[in-house]
């Protein structure tokens, strides 16, 4: 129960200490042979160009998914299945309520984790190079990061205004001893609950204190084969 409880909502706050620019260049910059800190250097340009594709490759995977969402709207909303069960159309507008938070937060996640790197270049920098990276060419530009948080946004906006449109035509506030629509509660529950897991729950990331997991060596046979290819292989391992 407590693990479907902190599914939803944790208060587990993140276990950082503050360390200012000069400190870290003061602690990280100044005590690391040159040699170590060009590798570092580089380390940091490679996963700072990981962390871009992964940013783009996330973005399709959500564009896919509105994509779809929007399909199966409009075609439920052309067919027979609309006029017999309504709340279909309702589960699709919380599909897609809760695939483009997702996808909101997943493009802030990603963009934090790109800047993470390119504040380590940022300082790296100071000792390797000259300040290439912090040279622009213009004073004004666009964010292309952040015109996709608008983009995402705008889908957010956009299947709250098809919500609200369902309750309009579907839901009546005056008791007239109509049945209750458990289905689209559930639903709407179930949307809430979720989008509340992503800010406040398990979707929410947190630098707590890094814990030793312990390691396992399996026991498995390893032909002659495998034994004159494995450098480390010794009786004791397997």
């Amino acid at each position: 129960m407590k693990r479907l409880i902190e599914f939803f909502y944790k208060r587990d706050k993140s276990k950082l200490k503050k360390l200012t620019q000069d400190e870290y260049f003061k602690k990280v910059v100044e005590n690391i042979p040159e040699e170590y800190l060009e590798k570092a250097y580089d380390r940091a340009w490679e996963a700072k160009n990981h962390e871009i594709d992964n940013y783009w490759k996330r973005g399709n995977y959500f564009w896919a998914f509105q994509v779809a969402a929007f399909a199966g709207y409009f075609t439920v909303l052309g067919s027979n299945a609309y006029q017999n069960n309504p709340q279909v159309l309702y589960a699709i507008v919380g599909i897609g309520i809760v695939t483009s938070f997702a996808w909101t937060l997943t493009n802030s996640g990603s963009k934090i984790w790109q800047r993470h790197w390119e504040i380590h270049l940022d300082l790296l920098e100071r000792k390797i190079t000259e300040p290439m990276y912090k040279l622009v060419t213009t004073k004004k530009t666009y964010s292309v990061t952040k015109l996709n948080d608008i983009v995402s946004t705008f889908f957010i906006i956009i299947w709250i205004i098809l919500a609200i449109k369902y309750f309009l035509d579907h839901v009546s506030f005056n008791y007239e001893g109509t049945k209750v629509d458990y289905i689209v509660i559930l639903l709407t529950l179930s949307t809430l609950m979720f989008v509340l897991a992503m800010f406040k729950g398990h979707g929410r990331g947190r630098f707590g204190r890094r814990k030793d997991k312990p390691l396992y060596l399996r026991d498995y046979e390893v032909d002659e084969i495998r034994k004159k290819n494995c450098l480390w292989y010794s009786k004791e391992h397997f």
